[in-house]
């Protein structure tokens, strides 16, 4: 994963986990040769919205890009303690791009703490990858508040600089 996303709008922490190899063995019914990747990332504005961003996904030979994307979500949402949809999901191909992310905001319980975050995701799939980027947001954020074209935005940019051809 690169030291920076999305033109420098966000800079990788370096005390984050590591892939979840177990994500490439689940994703190996729809992708040859899986390899895990993850990044974790913090806004450099502090008038972002957003308090971490990170990147999860699996390169390799995608079988069935659309199939793979769905899977992934599953996948992600079984191991995340089962996000609450809230808005979405939506196919949006942002402007500029031939290629459509599905995105949506939603919400979890934090093990081990009271509260539930407000995230917004955008998840995609291409010929040698399937990932997801999923941003926290500040507990003043309402969901109905998150513009997810915005953000489907600046997910093309960050599947731009982490996109394995």
């Amino acid at each position: 994963m690169p030291d920076t996303l999305a033109h420098g709008h966000y800079r990788r922490t370096r005390d984050a986990a590591g892939p979840d190899k177990t994500l490439a063995e689940l994703m190996s019914g729809q992708v040859e040769h899986p390899t895990a990747a993850f990044g974790a990332y913090n806004p450099v504005s502090k008038r972002s919205q957003a308090l971490a961003l990170s990147v999860t996904g699996v390169y390799g030979t995608v079988l069935s890009p659309v199939t793979a994307r769905d899977e992934l979500l599953r996948v992600l949402d079984r191991r995340d303690n089962g996000p609450r949809p809230l808005v979405g999901p939506r196919t949006i191909t942002p402007p500029g791009s031939q290629e459509p992310l599905q995105c949506r905001v939603t919400t979890r319980r934090m093990p081990d703490v009271d509260f539930d975050t407000v995230e917004a995701a955008c998840t995609w799939a291409d010929a040698s990858t399937v990932a997801t980027v999923r941003e926290v947001l500040r507990s003043t954020v309402k969901p109905e508040d998150v513009n997810l074209d915005a953000f489907a935005g600046e997910v093309d940019a960050i599947r731009n600089d982490v996109r394995v051809s």
